[in-house]
């Protein structure tokens, strides 16, 4: 029996969640298609790391490495299984691409080429959701490029023939699914219709950023997850001032037709075409208002009430010189307050 084994490797910011929370709700309909993608954790919010444990392993250092042992020993259970394709997928085998590539000579690598503008303003959006960021987003004079520069140089290394290389879209009519999907060989799956790991509404983002600043990490995965479902505020924003757009969308298109017409990018045409016609989101300056979290507030007084309670909670032994700090727990305290008076008078009346 031929063997094939598949690695995709994001790379960040492109879809990657979404895909694997759709193989692993599908993975004994893919086993009857002959295709093994090994079993992983998804965290309540719908992301996850992946296969990344499938293969890799963690240094004294923390740093993520390839593990021989690992590799080796998958490859072998794929090598006596009945499975004819070995399917993988996490984003931080990226930063691995070439030593993965060693170990497994015959694997071919999928990757996703996102509009890098998205990428930058996402990653820097991802990192106040999951990283407990707390400082505004910083510009340059050019557009960060890593993600686009470091696949250029995988490919460059290994070759192109070791890739496949597909166009993220951020149409509404493109299913990322489907695309992968088809891409790979695999039969339709069904995916779910919620948004995996969806974006912050502006509102949402600034206060996550604002609370970051407490150590709330033991509390943090819920406080995602409810502000996840919040929709109060702008859904459509951008964080890069009208005065940089034109530059930056100038670097994104240049950079990316450069890079799908030099490496035959499947669906490049449309990525290209997407570029050339992006508007600017409306701007909007990194602030907090009172108004805007007391609506947050009530927004978790209503639907999170726990996770209300152990934030407030925590910020009652905060003490701050910043004036802004103490208005607004002051403010989260007088929510709680009102909150317990209006619960025991619900307990009066009905209890």
């Amino acid at each position: 029996m031929n063997k094939t084994i598949l690695i995709h490797i994001g790379p960040p910011k492109s879809g990657t969640s979404a895909v694997q929370k759709a193989l692993s709700n599908n993975r004994d309909l893919l086993l009857q298609h002959g295709v093994d993608y090994p079993e992983h954790e998804i965290g309540p919010n719908g992301i996850s790391s992946g296969n990344l444990t499938s293969i890799l392993d963690l240094d004294q250092d923390g740093k993520w490495n390839v593990s021989r042992s690992k590799v080796s020993d998958l490859l072998e259970r794929f090598k006596l299984s009945e499975a004819h394709t070995l399917l993988l997928s996490s984003e931080y085998f990226f930063y691995l691409t070439n030593e993965i590539a060693e170990l497994i000579p015959n694997a071919k690598l999928i990757a996703y080429i996102r509009c890098p503008l998205e990428t930058f303003e996402s990653s820097y959006n991802q990192s106040v959701k999951r990283h407990m960021r707390t400082t505004p987003v910083e510009f340059g004079k050019n557009l960060h490029l890593t993600t686009l520069n470091l696949l250029t140089e995988a490919v460059e290394k290994l070759g192109r023939k070791r890739f496949i290389l597909r166009a993220y879209l951020s149409s509404r009519d493109y299913d990322l699914i489907e695309d992968f999907c088809s891409a790979v060989n695999l039969p339709s799956l069904k995916s779910s219709k919620s948004n995996t790991n969806s974006s912050y509404t502006f509102d949402a983002l600034e206060f996550k950023r604002w609370l970051n600043q407490f150590n709330l990490e033991e509390i943090d995965g819920a406080i995602d997850q409810a502000l996840q479902a919040y929709d109060g505020g702008d859904k459509q924003f951008s964080l890069l001032p009208e005065s940089l757009f034109n530059r930056y969308q100038k670097q994104s298109l240049d950079n990316t037709r450069d890079f799908v017409h030099q490496y035959k990018v499947v669906n490049g045409k449309a990525l290209i075409s997407f570029l050339k016609n992006r508007q600017s989101k409306p701007y909007h300056e990194q602030n907090i208002s009172r108004c805007n979290v007391k609506e947050i507030c009530q927004y978790f007084i209503e639907h999170h009430p726990q996770v209300f309670d152990d934030i407030c909670e925590r910020l009652k032994h905060h003490s701050s010189s910043d004036i802004q700090h103490v208005e607004i727990i002051t403010l989260l305290l007088e929510q709680q307050k009102l909150k317990s008076s209006f619960l025991r008078r619900l307990v009066s009346l009905f209890g």
